[in-house]
């Protein structure tokens, strides 16, 4: 279908450009944006078949439950918490929360596709955000003449969409001990001003036309009461808030956002994400996740999913430990095999300072090396990047470029619920540093089986004729 495609944009170059515009504008016009610039649209789907679908509901499902346990583990282990990296104050935060059935209720696992399987490389638990953003591109895209001349329109768009998003908040509050209403009123908390502001919005507009007041609110400009334990803004009582501000955030800005903080721990709130899952974002979990060292706490069939999904990750600090089966003096090996590895600081996020040896001279690599010692960070093994052919469209002439690919598995409540795509000329792929964003689509092959049944991810599958 790709050479169809790519068939389809010969014959007609200029058509194939004035749709590129469109999809921009409408992209535009839905509010997304990044930093003040515009989110880059793609035509260039990547496709996924059957067995690749598969293959992903379980590593995704396997994945959720590890991260699950490694939450619980830390949780009654103040040294092990320290070893993951978890800074005292948003320890505390961690601490008083209100647990729930999940600790983790929407992730993204960021992974790049390989013969073998998914690598995965980052778990984004704190705010995943993007899905909303890609269930708009892969729609429109599949709306487009030339994507439904080449029978995309028929194939599934994998990002979920809003509505099961929705779905599964309102079920973790239903199952929730603090839930003291049917029907709960809906704050969707983050700091103004947020690039992701759109894709908020759309939760909100979602859950408003079902019926729900639904609003979004910053953290700072909420009150506690204690006397019915209610949080309140403008006089609107909310009984759950779904989190999108970064916990970091919210512990930088304790003092200002404390009546929320107090709500958390002694109100009659809901909180989706919990806090608690901020403990599987630090990166120092991948080390325990593939470190001999800790296999006793894991079953062996646990130990062997973690072998083939994740790569070897380790904590910059002066030490030796093992690397794939032999003992390394660890800052001595990384800064004499650029090409083996990755270096990421500690408390970054969207690819900033994250510097790949393979792609760097060694006066820049023994630098980052020091960089990364300095600030907590870890190396990890580095995962040779997969590539992505994107159309270039110029005038009346069509060509192709490569470009490097990353993609993001989305999981709703443990369950693996579509992916978003990501290309760049920059082997470190983020849209904050120029990326662009490409459709994925789906050839079927979606498993429903699974241990999380109260709204667990069910999408309901369409052929595409009403798109």
């Amino acid at each position: 279908m790709r050479d169809d495609f790519r068939a389809v944009l010969r014959r007609n170059p200029i058509r194939a450009r004035e749709e590129d515009v469109r999809l921009g504008d409408l992209l535009a016009q839905r509010g997304f944006r990044l930093d003040d610039r515009k989110l880059r649209g793609i035509q260039a789907p990547w496709l996924i078949d059957p067995t690749a679908v598969r293959a992903l509901t379980r590593d995704v499902r396997a994945i959720s439950s590890l991260l699950e346990q490694v939450i619980e583990l830390a949780l009654s282990n103040v040294t092990l918490m320290a070893q993951i990296g978890v800074t005292p104050n948003i320890e505390e935060l961690v601490l008083n929360d209100s647990p729930g059935r999940l600790a983790i209720e929407f992730a993204r696992y960021d992974f790049i596709p390989s013969p073998g399987g998914p690598r995965i490389l980052e778990f984004n638990v704190d705010s995943p955000a993007g899905a909303a953003f890609s269930n708009v591109l892969d729609t429109a895209f599949q709306g487009t003449e030339s994507a439904r001349e080449c029978g995309f329109h028929s194939l599934f768009p994998s990002a979920p969409t809003v509505d099961l998003y929705c779905d599964a908040l309102l079920a973790a509050y239903s199952e929730h001990a603090r839930a003291t209403v049917e029907k709960p009123n809906v704050a969707i908390v983050d700091f103004a001003g947020v690039p992701t502001t759109p894709e908020q919005e759309l939760v909100a507009q979602c859950l408003r036309q079902r019926g729900y007041v639904a609003d979004l609110v910053d953290p700072r400009e909420f009150e506690f009461h204690k006397e019915d334990r209610g949080l309140y803004h403008k006089n609107t009582r909310y009984h759950l808030v779904c989190r999108r501000a970064l916990v970091p955030e919210l512990a930088r800005r304790r003092v200002l956002v404390s009546q929320l903080i107090h709500a958390f721990r002694h109100g009659d709130v809901v909180v989706v994400n919990p806090v608690r899952a901020r403990i599987a974002s630090n990166k120092g979990v991948m080390e325990l996740l593939t470190s001999a060292a800790f296999e006793r706490f894991f079953t062996p069939a646990e130990n062997q999913i973690k072998a083939r999904l994740l790569p070897w990750t380790r904590k910059m600090v002066a030490r030796k430990t093992d690397f794939l089966g032999r003992e390394i003096d660890l800052l001595e090996f990384v800064a004499r095999h650029p090409e083996r590895f990755v270096l990421k600081p500690g408390g970054a996020y969207g690819g900033e300072s994250v510097v790949l040896g393979p792609f760097v001279t060694r006066e820049t690599w023994q630098k980052a090396v020091d960089e990364t010692v300095r600030q907590d960070g870890v190396v990890q093994e580095y995962v040779t990047v997969a590539r992505h052919s994107v159309p270039v469209l110029e005038g009346s002439t069509f060509a192709e470029q490569d470009k490097y690919l990353i993609l993001g598995a989305f999981a709703v409540r443990g369950e693996y619920a579509g992916c978003i795509g990501r290309v760049s000329d920059d082997p470190v792929v983020n849209v904050r540093r120029g990326g662009g964003v490409v459709p994925v689509l789906e050839l079927g092959g979606r498993s429903k089986t699974g241990p999380i049944e109260a709204a667990r991810p069910r999408r309901r599958r369409t052929t595409g004729q009403d798109q």
